[in-house]
């Protein structure tokens, strides 16, 4: 007995060892997802520049080349993901993404870099959704906030990363030179992952009766329209996205002209906020929703729809603030009100999905997000930046940023009200076989 029960303790702390590490991998590969944003977005107006574009053509760039193929492939991926072995399709993404990161170095003109933004695209469709969906069978219920946390906490180091290579690489060697630096490292980091992370068991932290088997597409969505929460989650996620990615976006842009700050100076603050409030944000967001969410379920998504609320007149101050200094303030703060919301999130979308359907529940949520918030929001920001430049000039950007101010405002709302139905949901999660 003496000797099972030790064989058992042994066998537990060497699953929590490999559920950490492959958490600690996976969050480098996040890290990396976001590196490639953090260094567009901080290099958008040299590209502009050299290339002679208009913000019209840089927010299709910036948005839609990115999103038109995560988005196209982010769903068949996805539902691959549910089906087949994850480490081999997230390892073949990275190489891909990183490939395609360097070739933007290399493109002669608006055309080839929107190729290459393609193909960012393709290859970071194979990321999120299926950490997602292996994250939620290496860690409990209770545990996975936490652990999706973690991993969403590499979000802001990638941006921290992305725009400090990015400044800097710019500012003394030129923007391609940074596409290649931002690149580069991935090749590594995909190796690494195939040949040190074991893909996990489907299930393994579900209870016995829960379902494991595969449902058909038809049904697959039948059951996630009826999750009410997950609705909610969907079209919160969608507007809130069109608020992260358009001031991950235009920032740097914002600050330049607005406040007449050096790329070198734009890309060491973006990147030393996102570093270390972004991850202080993510990390409040899951600590408060774990904890105040085993009181009542409810707080899993109050918290993220608080968060959410408080980006509204937070990113009003800081787009109108005459002061560099008061806008830093709220620069600090915006970005810990938009990083809170998305570990929670993420938790309760995997919680309200039964076992195999969490990679496809995943890829819908982030193509909406995607699609409108990045694809459209971007492009919209850009054109109403370019019609409004013929009165205010540089500052026409500041008053296209008043558009994603709103938007957090009906996110936080849509959480809100998905927050009444989560319970209902989670138990219909974790039933047996029906529709």
């Amino acid at each position: 007995m003496e000797l099972n029960a030790s064989t058992a303790v042994e066998s537990v702390a060497r699953a929590s060892r490999q559920a950490n590490y492959a958490l600690a991998v996976l969050t480098v590969i996040n890290v990396l997802n976001y590196a490639d944003r953090g260094v567009f977005s901080l290099l958008l107006d040299a590209v502009k520049r050299d290339f002679g574009l208009t913000d019209t053509v840089m927010g299709l760039l910036s948005g839609f080349g990115f999103v038109a193929f995560y988005s196209l492939l982010g769903l068949p991926i996805a539902r691959c993901a549910d089906r087949f072995n994850r480490r081999f399709i997230l390892t073949t993404g990275l190489a891909v993404w990183s490939v395609m990161t360097c070739l933007g170095g290399l493109a002669r003109g608006a055309w080839q870099l929107a190729l290459a933004r393609f193909g960012v695209g393709a290859g970071e469709a194979c990321g999120v959704a299926p950490s997602h969906s292996m994250l939620s069978d290496l860690f409990s219920k209770e545990k996975l906030p936490g652990a999706l946390s973690i991993l969403t906490a590499g979000s802001s180091v990638g941006v921290f990363v992305g725009s400090l290579v990015g400044g800097i690489v710019n500012q003394y060697y030129g923007w391609r030179a940074a596409f290649l630096a931002a690149g580069a490292p991935g090749l590594a980091v995909a190796l690494l992952f195939r040949f040190s992370v074991r893909e996990p068991e489907r299930g393994a932290m579900e209870e016995r009766h829960a379902s494991t088997s595969l449902l058909s597409i038809p049904e697959t969505l039948l059951f996630l329209v009826r999750q009410r929460s997950y609705i909610s989650i969907v079209v919160g996620g969608t507007f809130i996205a069109i608020t992260l990615f358009n001031f991950d976006v235009w920032t740097p842009a914002f600050l330049r002209r607005v406040h007449h700050l050096s790329s070198a100076r734009i890309g060491t603050y973006q990147g030393v906020i996102a570093l270390v409030f972004g991850v202080t944000g993510v990390l409040l967001g899951g600590f408060l929703a774990e904890k105040l969410g085993q009181r009542n379920v409810h707080w899993r998504l109050n918290v993220p729809a608080i968060a959410c609320l408080l980006c509204a007149p937070t990113y009003l101050l800081f787009l109108f603030l005459p002061s560099r200094s008061a806008a830093l303030v709220f620069w600090v703060l915006l970005r810990i009100c938009l990083s809170a919301y998305a570990g929670p999130i993420y938790a309760v979308y995997q919680t309200v999905s039964k076992v195999r359907m969490r990679a496809l529940a995943s890829a819908i949520f982030l193509f909406t997000g995607n699609v409108i918030g990045l694809g459209v929001g971007a492009w919209l920001i850009g054109s109403m930046s370019t019609h409004l430049a013929r009165r205010f000039g540089d500052l026409s950007l500041r008053y296209a940023l008043v558009l994603p101010c709103l938007c957090a405002l009906i996110a936080g709302l849509s959480f809100w009200i998905g927050s009444h139905s989560l319970e209902r949901d989670m138990a219909a999660a974790s039933a047996p076989d029906s529709v």
